[in-house]
């Protein structure tokens, strides 16, 4: 027979099936793409704490067994003291001569949170006298945007927006969670490098810290700190450029890619159990329209064209459907929800779309059973005469 089985008649006249497919294939697609760039939210946010900071400051918490010191070895706990304090003069004065590194001090230090839609990264901000402060900021490359510097104690700068992040305000307590009204925001900062930095007040801290100010040259400090006749071990603490990026390859790209794929892998299963399902169903209903093709000349083959055809039609409707609702949906996040909270995003990201696009090919790919099934099981009136 000459002319071929058009898979656009079905589709024409069967508006209200196809478009339940052709719907259910956008929303899984674009349920799919959000959660993911949701997600992500929290790597692309986080990469400024975790690659730029670390370019221009480090900090470290040596203990006494990295020193080398144990308190048996002196008559009292004043005297091991002593000891310790002398080894970290002594440190700080090594680093000051080490090439890379502007300035070495022991300060106290509070903890920053940067809150994403999922998770929370937590980094060291130094505590300074007011007169040391722009000093600081330069070293930063951050400038203040509003507001004024530190004059009195328990006076903060903060990046802008680490403000937004926070839903707080020049006025306000900072992380009134964690330290109550000690700390008050008297301006805010522009900094490629998310930089945050106050003056003590009294005694509340998260601790006190030699704080290195370096250049880029300096990445491990653990490296150096060895040079320097130190082993870093559990007890110690040194953030730098190498901790951090371990930690966000593992606890924050590490962690969103395990989700992402579980995720993907629950969604996939559950799609392709209803898709296989609502197959069965409409190949079923359509046995005697087939049954009707092979009773008057066309072959299984060109039956089985015309249902991969009608299969490609929906599948590709759901996707481009499914996409433009993922890119729009996802645009409307970051424009109101995301960049509030002064956080980052990718909004077009290509490695999702091929994923999911893949997904769909592996329905399809399973669908294969329940269509040949039906084709090979149809009968024409011919054979059903006999």
């Amino acid at each position: 027979m000459k002319s071929g089985l058009s898979a656009w008649n079905f589709i024409k006249n069967n508006k209200k099936t196809v478009g339940a497919l052709v719907l259910a294939l956008a929303m899984v697609f674009t349920a799919i793409y959000v959660i993911a760039m949701l997600l992500n939210v929290s790597t692309e946010s986080f990469r400024t704490v975790v690659f730029e900071m670390p370019k221009k400051v480090a900090f470290l918490d040596i203990s006494a067994k990295g020193y080398g010191i144990r308190a048996e070895d002196y008559p009292d706990l004043e005297a091991a003291n002593a000891a310790y304090d002398k080894k970290t003069l002594e440190l700080i004065e090594q680093l000051k001569a080490t090439d890379g590194i502007s300035d070495a001090y022991f300060t106290q230090v509070l903890v920053c949170q940067y809150k994403s839609v999922f998770g929370m990264i937590g980094y060291e901000v130094p505590l300074l006298d007011a007169e040391r402060i722009p000093d600081y900021l330069t070293h930063m490359e951050a400038q203040l945007t509003a507001g004024r510097m530190p004059e009195g104690e328990g006076e903060i700068l903060v990046e802008e927006a680490l403000l937004k992040n926070a839903d707080a305000q020049i006025g306000d307590a900072y992380m009134p969670f964690a330290y109550g009204d000690t700390f008050r925001i008297v301006g805010t900062l522009r900094s490629p490098h998310m930089t945050v930095v106050g003056t003590p007040a009294g005694f509340t801290n998260h601790g006190w810290f030699i704080v290195t100010e370096k250049d880029e040259s300096i990445y491990d400090m653990t490296a150096l700190l060895k040079d320097l006749g130190i082993t870093i071990s559990e007890a110690d603490r040194v953030e730098d450029g190498v901790s951090m990026k371990s930690f966000y390859e593992t606890e924050v790209k590490g962690m969103v890619e395990r989700v992402i794929d579980t995720i993907h892998t629950i969604v996939t299963a559950f799609l392709a159990f209803t898709i296989l399902i609502a197959y069965i169903s409409y190949l079923r209903n359509r046995v005697n329209e087939y049954c009707l093709y092979m009773s008057i000349g066309y072959s299984r083959s060109a039956v089985y064209g015309m249902i991969m055809r009608e299969m490609l039609m929906i599948f590709s409707a759901g996707a481009v459907l499914g996409m433009l609702a993922g890119l729009g949906g996802g645009w409307m996040l970051h424009r109101f929800m995301i960049e509030a909270k002064g956080l980052n995003c990718r909004v077009l990201m290509p490695e999702q779309i091929f994923r999911i696009l893949a997904t769909y090919v592996l329905i399809m790919g399973i669908l294969q059973i329940p269509v040949l099934w039906s084709i090979n099981a149809v009968k024409t009136i011919d054979a059903i005469e006999e």
